[in-house]
């Protein structure tokens, strides 16, 4: 038999003597959390309960989480867990230290919109970045927001919809019989 926890309030008196009420409920983890603090016994329940039915919805984001700020995000949380090889973290730091950080690092996650990445992605081409280097950074900033995204910081992917410029093709050379047959003798 499974025993289901419902959350609580607690009644809390302020340095002033003021009464409130602080909800409670238990994560997916069964870690105890705050669900905000209210005037009333009333609103604080009502807000406990509206907790766990987003829980049970699996919508378990907690909305705060998105204003925080993209450094906060992206140095405490994404890179330090991202799963990567060692050269590839070294390359993605120096790039996100370099291009991404300078840009986004003092917006919060859930204020970063497409429209703020297409204004990136322009500022990138005015500075003379290549295209092949815009899209590598564009790449390195969806899977910062895809994470985000799964782990519901934001509710939005802000990369989505969001064009590079586009990379010319590589011109190939193709060497003629002629060609070969110099450097062949040439070995």
């Amino acid at each position: 038999m499974e025993v289901v926890v419902m959350g609580w309030s607690r009644k809390r008196t302020g340095l002033k003597g003021q009464v409130r009420y602080t909800a409670y409920y238990r994560d997916a983890r069964g870690k105890t959390t705050v669900a905000g603090t209210f005037d009333s016994k009333r609103d604080a329940d009502k807000a406990w309960r509206v907790t766990e039915v987003r829980q049970a919805e699996g919508r378990v984001g907690d909305p705060r989480r998105g204003r925080q700020t993209f450094r906060q995000y992206v140095e405490g949380e994404w890179l330090p867990h991202h799963v990567m090889e060692v050269t590839t973290r070294e390359g993605y730091t120096y790039s996100i230290g370099k291009h991404i950080m300078p840009w986004f690092g003092p917006m919060r996650m859930n204020q970063v919109m497409p429209a703020d990445v297409r204004e990136w992605v322009t500022h990138l081409t005015q500075t003379g970045v290549s295209p092949a280097s815009i899209r590598t950074l564009k790449s390195i900033l969806s899977a910062v927001f895809t994470t985000a995204l799964n782990d519901q910081v934001t509710f939005l992917h802000p990369c989505k919809g969001v064009r590079p410029p586009t990379v010319p093709p590589q011109l190939l050379t193709v060497v003629t019989p002629e060609q070969f047959d110099i450097l062949y003798q040439a070995l």
